[in-house]
């Protein structure tokens, strides 16, 4: 019997075949020291790499609608996301704009208060030094003597007093002198003060107009930040209707989906009552194998690979849909094949179904007969197109379509099934 291995598997068994006859031509044996590290850590590498692609088909075994459905559902929740992020900011920025123009208004008011009370102090001031200013001027004009308040000692001597009244005289003009000498410097005092006063009336003054400019450009702030919350308010609901309208889209293409899961599992049952009543027609004709394997029941390596590049995508077994959230048998194994991929037959045997189905796509079925005592067919799935027709009879390894994405699938790949008397079986145990 010709074994078809594919491309890698023949490459890896050659290399350890030669390199097993070159240690033992020299006389050593192959260590298993050495060589059980090797194998655990490509066993590992490839279970590792069956489990990454095992997820991803998981996700592919949706169909493009709802994948495509639940995509744009998830943008518009992480966009709804931002958005409220945003808006969140926004009023965020705008309340703090506005604590912000009540104490800045706070600030202003006591400043306009600091600078009333500062005019007031200035005018009183003002009101000093022209009080100040009356009174000297009014002495000068009563006590003007000859242009020199000094002369009116002389005055009074050449006046003909008497000593005593003389020296009354000469002391109360020299208090007088002495009045005016303190008012000229209260007047000085008092011009002093009013300069100070001029000063902090300007300070307070330019205090009072940075803030009403600082209160301003805040006011222009709060009103943007308004419109922007409006704006961002208005952005918000229409990404919530559009959240709510792809919701139900997405619903739609998921029931749509359980629909389909639904009825490939019935035409799973019904292929499976056809291939069984195959089998219980195969069993009353023939009474002794048509074929024997080592394998036992399983048939391991009966089988041949249908591509040529094998590369594990998703395995046989029970699992829970991650997005349908349905608890299912995948009834086959899935190898990663692009479109167009050549499919041959795993073995020899007869075409027995070939069509299209909403689940399976186009699909081949083969009947290989009576195989180590047991019923034994092929499924070939998700084709682009078929090339054996019903009835025909196929050699290993013949050409039977070509790998595609037809059907309940997102992506090219092959789902590759065994049955067993009709049942479903895990496909790697006969390969």
């Amino acid at each position: 019997m010709t074994r078809h291995f594919p491309p890698g598997r023949r490459a890896r068994t050659t290399k350890l075949v030669v390199g097993a006859a070159l240690l033992s031509m020299s006389g050593l044996a192959l260590s298993p020291a050495l060589a059980d590290p090797e194998d655990r850590l490509e066993e590992r590498q490839d279970k590792l790499g069956e489990r990454v692609d095992s997820a991803q088909q998981e996700l592919d075994a949706s169909s493009e609608t709802y994948a495509r459905a639940a995509a744009a559902l998830d943008s518009a929740q992480r966009r709804l996301g931002d958005a409220r992020a945003e808006l969140a900011d926004v009023l965020g920025q705008a309340a703090a704009a506005r604590a912000k123009d009540e104490q800045m208004q706070r600030r202003l008011v006591a400043a306009e208060q600091r600078l009333t009370k500062a005019q007031a102090e200035l005018d009183r001031a003002a009101a000093v030094v022209d009080d100040q200013q009356r009174k000297i001027e009014s002495f000068a004009l009563r006590n003007y003597v000859a242009s020199d308040p000094s002369l009116i000692s002389l005055n009074l001597v050449l006046s003909g007093q008497s000593p005593t009244e003389l020296s009354s005289s000469i002391s109360a003009a020299e208090s007088v002198v002495d009045s005016e000498t303190a008012d000229l410097d209260a007047l000085d005092a008092a011009r002093i003060m009013l300069s100070l006063r001029e000063d902090r009336v300007e300070e307070l003054r330019d205090d009072v107009a940075d803030r009403r400019a600082e209160a301003a450009d805040n006011l222009a702030r709060m009103r943007e930040l308004a419109a922007q919350a409006r704006t961002q308010t208005q952005t918000v609901h229409s990404l919530v209707d559009e959240q709510r309208a792809l919701r139900d889209q997405a619903q739609a293409a998921r029931a749509h989906d359980l629909r389909v899961l639904q009825q490939m599992e019935r035409e799973h049952e019904e292929v499976e009552a056809r291939l069984q009543a195959l089998a219980a027609q195969q069993a009353r004709e023939s009474t002794t194998p048509t074929a024997t394997t080592n394998g036992g029941v399983s048939g391991g390596g009966y089988l041949d690979y249908p591509l040529g590049s094998v590369y594990v995508t998703s395995p046989y077994g029970m699992r829970m849909h991650p997005v349908l959230h349905v608890y299912k048998l995948h009834d086959g194994t899935d190898f990663s094949a692009g479109c167009g991929t050549p499919i041959y037959a795993a073995a020899d045997g007869t075409v027995v179904d070939s069509y299209f189905n909403a689940g399976y796509g186009n699909r081949v079925i083969m009947q290989h007969g009576i195989v180590n005592g047991v019923s034994l067919a092929t499924s070939y799935n998700h084709l682009t197109s078929a090339v054996a027709g019903v009835g025909e009879q196929v050699d290993r390894g013949e050409l039977l379509g070509y790998a595609g994405t037809t059907g309940y699938s997102t992506g090219c790949h092959l789902h590759f099934m065994v049955y067993v008397d009709g049942a479903a079986v895990d496909p790697m145990n006969w390969l």
